[in-house]
């Protein structure tokens, strides 16, 4: 267990208690502070009650003798109005991350952080990197919004690389950040729900290369405008910048490909390794998953892709698609979507953004709304078996939270559906 000896008798207030904020509130726990917790949801809360923390509803905590608040990534604090008043100016808002940088060089060697952002690619890009580090015989772990909470990891020594994924909802706050290398994938439109306009997402974005100096790594993509005004700026770190190529597409990673080569000849790893190693990835559970292939019909599980960009990557990678799409927008421009595309055939619609979208779909795709995602699936066998072939494409370009509690459970949803309708027809 890390070691915060400041934080001994202090007040600590926790909101939202997910595998984040419990790790948060066991190290605390341990080091002595008085932990104050609380989550809205009842079912998480009562995991809660027989544990040596402090749960009252965020009234009750004492905001003027608060030495610190953690808020879960998923809270937004501009648009709490109850939230909101409480918090006091000088309320010192911090996250695991915040504290792990605390740690880094104190309680245990800084080693080398890896931080990777970006709005699509973030999750592939530092389990590639992962992967091929470890095979390599590097001391390598993967924590964050991947693997390990951050401040479950072991400690390591000054060779230790730990790569972590990192959010624009945990960019906000000021982490005291400090990545030795720091990773900016890409920036398309997303969360808006969450930031006032992809301005105030972009330097939110940002905030990953700060408080880096003249010895850290900083790798920019310069394939969109926004990476590209932050790539202009001047920077302290060394600048590493890097596009897409033809190569990318040859390996079946078509936006992060780059970045993964750059990061890993940091650490002197061959280009010819690198490729072979990419090649042996098998990739992750619900982004562009193969889930069932009968040489006719397919299924493909993108469930991850919840904003445009993503679902448009997918639709540029299969052909014959009869696409399931729709969610909750976020706000989001989903007349972006790439719904013209020649190679779909058939748009099948759910959650509260299907409305929207089928009045932006090409009425020759005939587009169809569904009430769940169980209807819409049936429906695009059914299309596809007619056709005689076709991919049914999970790639729904919106949230999955008006129906599902996240990403995974929607994807795990649809790979049941699979299942069922597979085995029916054996």
């Amino acid at each position: 267990m890390l070691n915060f000896d400041q934080f001994k008798s202090k007040n600590i207030g926790i909101y939202g208690l997910g595998i984040t904020g419990s790790s948060i509130a066991e190290t605390l726990n341990s080091n002595g502070a008085n932990v104050y917790v609380w989550d809205d949801n009842p079912s998480i809360r009562k995991k809660f009650t027989k544990k040596k923390l402090i749960l009252k509803e965020i009234e009750e905590w004492p905001w003027t003798d608060l030495y610190s608040f953690f808020p879960s990534p998923g809270i937004d604090l501009k648009r709490k109005k109850k939230l909101k008043n409480l918090i006091k100016k000088n309320t010192k808002i911090c996250s695991d991350i915040t504290l792990f940088e605390m740690a880094r060089g104190k309680d245990f060697h800084r080693g080398t952080m890896i931080a990777i952002t970006g709005t699509n690619g973030k999750t592939s890009t530092a389990s590639i990197i992962y992967e091929i580090l470890k095979k390599e015989g590097f001391d390598v772990r993967l924590a964050g919004n991947i693997g390990k909470p951050i401040l479950k990891l072991k400690k390591g020594n000054k060779k230790t690389i730990y790569i972590i994924e990192i959010s624009s909802f945990q960019l906000e706050i000021d982490t005291k950040l400090k990545p030795e290398i720091a990773v900016l994938l890409n920036i398309s439109e997303d969360h808006l729900d969450r930031h006032s306009n992809m301005i105030e997402y972009r330097d939110i974005k940002s905030n990953i290369f700060k408080n880096q100096d003249k010895n850290d790594y900083s790798i920019i993509s310069i394939d969109d405008k926004y990476s590209k005004y932050i790539a202009d700026k001047n920077l302290k770190s060394k600048k590493i910048l890097f596009t897409k190529t033809d190569l990318s597409v040859d390996v079946n990673l078509p936006y992060n490909f780059e970045a993964i080569e750059k990061v890993l000849e940091i650490f002197k790893i061959e280009k010819g390794v690198i490729r072979k190693r990419i090649k042996e990835f098998k990739g992750l559970k619900h982004r562009m998953e193969l889930v069932y292939d009968d040489g006719s019909i397919r299924f493909i599980n993108d469930s991850k892709a919840t904003n445009v960009s993503a679902a448009n990557l997918a639709i540029h990678s299969f052909k014959d698609i009869f696409w399931i799409g729709g969610g909750y927008s976020k706000n989001n421009d989903l007349s972006k979507l790439n719904l013209s595309s020649s190679e779909i055939k058939g748009i099948f619609l759910i959650g509260s953004a299907a409305s929207e979208i089928k009045k932006l779909s090409p009425s020759v795709k005939k587009p169809s709304i569904y009430k769940n995602l169980s209807d819409a699936t049936k429906a695009a066998l059914k299309a596809a078996k007619k056709n005689k072939k076709g991919s049914i494409l999970l790639s729904p370009g919106c949230s999955s939270h008006d129906q599902f509690r996240n990403y995974e459970d929607r994807g795990t949803f649809f790979i049941k559906i699979i299942s069922s309708l597979t085995s029916k027809a054996e």
